[in-house]
């Protein structure tokens, strides 16, 4: 059964606690046993390289700014991590797009995504970020890119970063509710059909 995200947010949170768990096994894939800089998470199913990368992506499509924490911070990698761990098609799709990447990269710079310079990494990205400017030999970037910054926006947004990035202040008590304002209700009902 595959996990929910709220479910896989409290895997992240509770990771410490189930660090002796083993990460699931893939025919093909054998990750790494070592632990990555980014806190306690211990990955479930990608390598070290597979999860760094992870990571680079996250920070350039959410790079850390004056007013919030970035990809990494946030725990994008984490998050895609627990959620890949249950799903064969997104292990798939991840370690697919990123090794199409590296190869690109490597035949670009002789490095590979992680490795290559900054300047160099944000050009590829410029290359397979947007669909209708992409070259057919690109479809396979584009089509990755697109997966990985929909997952790094749905990790971010539902971390304690993105939440305070949206200045979130739900869930709260309030002492005295006094209606949605008159404005909004004329605009509302301005716009409406009926």
């Amino acid at each position: 059964m595959a996990t929910t995200r709220r479910e896989a947010l409290v895997q992240i949170a509770l990771t410490p606690l189930a660090a002796a768990q083993q990460a699931p096994s893939h025919p093909a894939h054998k990750p790494a046993a070592a632990k990555t800089t980014a806190g306690p998470h211990k990955r479930r199913f990608f390598t070290d390289h597979e999860f760094k990368t992870l990571q680079t992506l996250s920070e350039l499509i959410s790079p850390p700014d004056e007013k919030s924490a970035g990809g990494v911070a946030a725990g994008t990698a984490e998050f895609i991590d627990v959620i890949a761990a249950d799903d064969k098609n997104l292990q798939t799709e991840f370690t697919g797009g990123i090794a199409w990447l590296d190869r690109e990269m490597q035949a670009r710079h002789a490095k590979t995504f992680r490795e290559s310079a900054a300047a160099d990494q944000k050009a590829m990205l410029d290359r397979i970020a947007w669909r209708d400017k992409a070259s057919p030999e690109l479809a396979p970037g584009v089509a990755f890119f697109a997966l990985m910054r929909s997952w790094t926006v749905d990790a971010f947004y539902s971390s304690p970063a993105g939440v305070k990035d949206l200045g979130y202040a739900g869930n709260t008590a309030v002492a005295e509710f006094n209606g949605c304002p008159a404005e909004v209700v004329n605009e509302l009902l301005r716009r409406s059909p009926v």
